[in-house]
């Protein structure tokens, strides 16, 4: 955290950096699809899509596309990890022509492969000739090529792979990190290659955007989640309300309120945002509740940038769409409220009602007529489950 500093310029120093990167990252938001009215879509990859048209007039924007400019009206970012080679070359070649980038485990033999993928070469991100190579070939490259933006994976404040260190070009070991989760130096480093980067993006074009997908770690300090979380221009938050599709794929009561409070803070800088609303079955078994839940709680934070996507475990690249999607719900008359125990908005063309307690609420709805998302009357209460959301229509 910023130390309180006793001179008053050194404060107003600092809250102008703050607000400067707030307008930045406002002004950077503008040129994503502007999504006030309805429900709109982020689709997660495309590479199990041959022709990307079928995504004209149903998704805004492709987190990951393979096509930097198709169709026409899409936004299309480039993927890029921060810490792997996901795309040009094998393990083997590093080791032979870079191997001082190569990140090692504490044993100092094994390589911190990420998720076991033990084709994926693990780069040390704090090298500069590391940085400069990866922002030549998947920053600057793809976006000569017409992307809009690029899109940053597998950031995390913990060292979930358990790097340790690396071997200098004289084959010296050099220890970086402790091997633990928990490391102070680990997470300096990824909030420095996340800043460095954003800046180099910035630098490139007026209008390239970075996006990242970072959720809210907790267990570790605020001040580190935010500053993850907002040095960019859109936050992909695989997690959502759905808990990576992990059973209990809905957050504790706490942790949603902590969530919702989180986002609007990330949406007072100027940021944009997608929920990610990965299940824990297959896709074709979704049912209306578990899609109903993702659906009410995105409308219940959406603004002019927002998005959403929902999909069965890891079932990315290709597209997914419900019913739910095309219902004309139009756009919020205002916040999101707490009522009769439990959040409610609504929209010129409806309302969005979450309860994401552990007790069933019975909720007296506003005055009018309404129907379910089939088109069922309902009201003029309506029963809402413990954990659940439900969309309404005006009839």
């Amino acid at each position: 955290m910023v130390a309180r500093f006793a001179i008053a310029l050194s404060c107003a120093c600092f809250s102008l950096l703050l607000l400067a990167s707030s307008a930045e990252a406002g002004a950077r938001g503008r040129v994503f699809p502007r999504t006030a009215e309805n429900i709109h879509l982020e689709m997660v990859f495309n590479y199990l899509e041959p022709d990307p048209n079928v995504e004209t007039g149903v998704v805004d924007m492709v987190w990951g596309s393979d096509y930097a400019t198709l169709p026409v009206g899409v936004y299309n970012t480039s993927y890029i990890p921060i810490s792997v080679d996901n795309f040009t070359h094998t393990v083997a070649w590093y080791q032979k022509h870079h191997p001082d980038w190569l990140e090692y485990q504490c044993d100092r033999k094994t390589l911190a492969f990420e998720f076991g993928a033990t084709n994926l070469a693990p780069l040390d991100f704090t090298n500069l000739d590391v940085q400069a190579y990866q922002w030549a070939n998947w920053v600057d490259a793809p976006l000569a090529l017409g992307y809009g933006g690029i899109a940053v994976d597998t950031m995390n404040l913990t060292n979930d792979w358990q790097r340790c260190g690396h071997y200098d070009t004289f084959g010296a070991w050099v220890q970086q990190y402790s091997g633990a989760l928990h490391d102070t130096r680990f997470r300096q480093d990824v909030l420095g290659w996340e800043n460095a980067t954003y800046k180099h993006v910035h630098q490139y074009s007026p209008t390239a955007t970075m996006q990242v997908n970072v959720t809210y770690q907790f267990g570790e300090s605020d001040e580190d989640n935010i500053q993850l979380m907002t040095r960019a221009d859109l936050l992909l938050d695989e997690r959502g309300f759905t808990n990576f599709g992990v059973p209990p794929a809905r957050p504790t009561p706490g942790q949603w309120k902590t969530i919702v409070d989180v986002l609007k803070r990330v949406q007072s800088k100027g940021l944009c945002y997608t929920t990610n609303g990965e299940q824990s079955v297959p896709t074709d078994e979704i049912s209306l509740p578990d899609r109903l839940w993702v659906i009410a709680n995105y409308l219940l934070v959406k603004n002019n940038c927002t998005y959403m996507y929902i999909s069965g475990s890891q079932d990315y690249g290709r597209l997914i769409t419900f019913p739910e999607y095309s219902i004309a719900i139009g756009h919020a008359r205002g916040a999101m409220t707490k009522t009769q125990g439990v959040w409610l908005r609504e929209f010129s063309g409806g309302l969005s009602l979450v309860n994401p307690y552990l007790r069933e609420k019975t909720v007296r709805l506003p005055a009018g007529n309404y129907s379910d998302v089939n088109g069922n009357a309902v009201g003029p209460t309506v029963p809402m489950p413990a954990q659940s959301g439900i969309v309404l229509l005006k009839q």
